[in-house]
């Protein structure tokens, strides 16, 4: 089993569509129900517009056409029994359950749709009342579900575990492992405004607020155009962006990268407008970052991913303006500043931030641009 992107040769109704997931079996044979539904995720529903959450499906697919190929089975040809060998064969290769019950999710969505659109008769699988906890929200008085959802009955158990985050003297001293000095203040980005890892590759210089006229006691209100800069979702949402590090970030736009801006409109024969560029003069990637960071968590001693600093800033976050405003303020804060679609996602910050002390909490922000003042 093979996954490809479509390139922007592959058009529909005349209209050029790339990177959509497609796979090919062994004999290079387009899997036809598979690609019908990965085309309906990437270009058809509404719900799923990131390119990341396309990939995320194909992955899913291509993980259980792969085991269908493997056995010798036919997609619309197994039952329960089939996909739950293939569940625990996932488990004896010691992926993590909330992992595995994502790929069935996808699995039990895309044989969903089939039947839908008449691909085939039957469901690999049943479903059972399960307990949640829910949020008591506006109306919850006439919601009728009693606090019971319908579950699949091939999915496992989990426990919600904390966010992985660090202490912030653990994660400055990580990010002076860093190198060189732009991948540091891409880090902060990250540690101070909440930013995932594709928000910070594809920052685009025209999002990026100039200090002059703001006051430097006050943070920078940062929009985060979906226009310009990849966003989950094509969400737009704003961040408050430090005055300090918004001066490093605008120093660093003034006068490193126009060099590095030249090698790259020398090679491509195009200007580009994404803040960070490597020594090279190429847009900084995602891949290249990850490498990047396992390196310094090498040099530093300290395990860190560009997540692991967003969740920092979440925990820290959370539990600072809940001194303010109180829990549910807060929750709405983070969960704003983070993209979150949900406040139940942010609600693991509530039980992380117990970990820590309210003493560690005042005054976190001053002491990380404390140190971005003494960054080479």
């Amino acid at each position: 089993m093979r996954l490809f992107c479509t390139d922007r040769s592959f058009k529909k109704n005349g209209v050029s569509l790339s990177g959509i997931p497609f796979l090919a079996n062994a004999e290079a044979e387009l899997v036809e129900s598979a690609n019908r539904y990965l085309f309906y995720i990437a270009a058809v529903r509404g719900r799923t517009r990131s390119p990341a959450t396309w990939q995320t499906y194909a992955d899913h697919l291509y993980e259980f056409f792969s085991f269908l190929e493997e056995n010798d089975l036919v997609w619309n040809h197994v039952g329960q029994e089939q996909i739950a060998v293939w569940r625990n064969m996932m488990l004896d290769r010691g992926l993590n359950r909330s992992t595995i019950n994502k790929r069935i999710t996808t699995v039990s969505a895309f044989y969903t749709w089939c039947l839908r659109h008449k691909l085939t008769n039957d469901l690999p699988f049943d479903t059972q009342d399960v307990l949640v906890s829910k949020a008591k929200g506006f109306l919850a008085h006439i919601d009728a579900s009693g606090s019971r959802v319908q579950a699949n009955e091939l999915t496992l158990r989990t426990h919600r575990p904390l966010p992985k985050f660090l202490t912030i003297p653990d994660a400055v001293h990580f990010i002076e492992a860093l190198s060189p000095h732009r991948v540091q203040l891409a880090a902060y980005l990250m540690l101070l405004c909440g930013l995932r890892r594709e928000e910070v590759c594809g920052l685009d210089i025209r999002v990026l607020p100039t200090p002059a006229g703001h006051s430097p006691s006050k943070a920078i209100r940062m929009t985060l155009d979906p226009a310009l800069t990849p966003s989950k979702g094509f969400k737009e949402r704003w961040v408050m962006l430090p005055y300090d590090l918004a001066g490093h970030l605008f120093d660093y736009m003034m006068r490193e990268r126009p060099v590095l801006s030249k090698i790259y409109a020398k090679r491509h024969g195009r200007e580009t407008t994404k803040l960070f560029l490597t020594r090279n003069g190429e847009e900084m990637s995602m891949d290249g970052l990850g490498v990047i960071f396992r390196r310094a968590s090498v040099k530093s001693g300290i395990k860190c991913t560009p997540h692991c600093l967003r969740h920092t800033f979440g925990t820290y976050e959370f539990l600072r303006i809940s001194e303010k405003n109180g829990t549910d303020g807060a929750l709405h804060w983070v969960r704003d500043r983070l993209g979150h679609a949900s406040v139940t996602t942010t609600e693991i910050y509530v039980h992380a931030a117990d970990l820590l002390k309210h003493d560690d909490v005042d005054g976190y922000v001053e002491e990380i641009l404390a140190k971005i003042g003494t960054c080479p």
